[in-house]
């Protein structure tokens, strides 16, 4: 076998590693959106998340197989990540909200329904029904019917109460 059939060979194993690699993320993504009750467009930001960064790795493994110009890729790769640092130091809280929504459809114990008061220190506290959580924030929905969007980067700054809907009745002479 000559080498262009083995970088054939090679690019295909790649390819194939990259598809059954996804569809595993993807079952497992839904599989903790289902025990966890998160609703199925949070599901699709996070594996659009895992997807980017999994091209990411086979761009550059495809790129070593077939010996492309080292020079040529890193000036336009430097190029691009000097525009997305100018874009993302000009819009911080962009890039501080997209990873505060992965840290919160993996880390944290509410999902949408559920009660909740951010404590966020006297009159800047929030309390309702979270009624959505996107990508950039946590939609609450307060007793007085006001639709509150709560930025996820500081969600994951301030503590969080979950309510119980329906609070154990205590029956008076089992406290005697």
């Amino acid at each position: 076998m000559d080498g262009l059939e083995t970088k054939i060979l090679i690019t295909l194993g790649v390819l194939l590693s990259l598809i059954t690699l996804l569809g595993v993320t993807s079952r497992y993504l839904t599989k903790i959106a289902d025990e966890k009750g998160f609703s199925d467009h949070r599901k699709v930001y996070v594996s659009n998340f895992f997807t980017a960064g999994y091209i990411i790795v086979v761009v550059v493994v495809l790129i070593s197989i077939w010996d492309v110009s080292i020079q040529g890729v890193s000036l336009f790769i430097s190029s691009i990540f000097t525009l997305l640092g100018v874009a993302f130091v000009a819009q911080w809280s962009l890039l501080s909200n997209i990873t505060a929504s992965i840290l919160l459809f993996f880390a944290y114990p509410f999902k949408i329904g559920d009660h909740i008061r951010i404590q966020d220190g006297g009159e800047n506290s929030i309390e309702g029904k979270i009624i959505n959580i996107t990508l950039f924030n946590i939609r609450i929905l307060t007793e007085d019917g006001f639709d509150v969007a709560y930025p996820n980067n500081l969600a994951i700054q301030k503590p969080i109460k979950k309510i119980k809907s329906e609070e154990p009745h205590i029956h008076p002479k089992s406290l005697q």
